[in-house]
């Protein structure tokens, strides 16, 4: 059975990360290297999920909602990451993983790449385990990456579980 490939995730979103140096990292730079814009969805988009990417037209819409700013840029992150990880031969939406049920075991393996790929993009491993290392909480941490204190709280468990 294949597996996700969470090397190849990190490796692309390193590659993403020499663009730009600081923190929190600027989507936008990366989006523009990519050729890819981002638009809010219409009523005529028909987005069920937070965000949608057409690789054909190299655009990600985001659902035009009450969610937080942080948890669009995860969705985005994260539709970067189908972008560059995945082929371009279909629309891929970012997946509620509460669902996963309703998921087969490509699509399964292509939204852990693509979360694997935006927790890295937005919050580099090695930097979030000098920032532990060095006695940052975790508030100090989701302030410094820009990302919401729940996403925080499972990137730095999950890094701490590798000490």
């Amino acid at each position: 059975m294949k597996k996700a490939d969470f090397n190849l995730a990190k490796q692309k979103a390193d590659e993403l990360l020499k663009l730009c140096d600081e923190r929190p990292i600027k989507l936008s730079l990366i989006l523009n290297h990519l050729g890819l814009s981002t638009r809010y969805a219409t009523v005529d988009d028909d987005m069920p999920e937070e965000a949608k990417l057409i690789p054909q037209e190299k655009i990600i819409l985001v659902r035009q909602d009450d969610a937080p700013v942080t948890r669009k840029l995860f969705s985005i992150a994260h539709e970067i990451g189908h972008f560059v990880l995945h082929n371009h031969n279909k629309e891929r939406y970012r997946l509620d993983m509460k669902n996963v049920n309703k998921l087969d075991d490509d699509q399964m393996i292509e939204e852990q790449e693509a979360n694997a790929f935006a927790a890295e993009l937005l919050m580099p491993y090695n930097e979030v385990k000098e920032m532990l290392l060095k006695g940052y909480d975790t508030q100090d941490i989701m302030n410094y990456f820009n990302v919401s204190y729940a996403f925080a709280v499972f990137r730095t468990s999950f890094i701490v579980k590798g000490f």
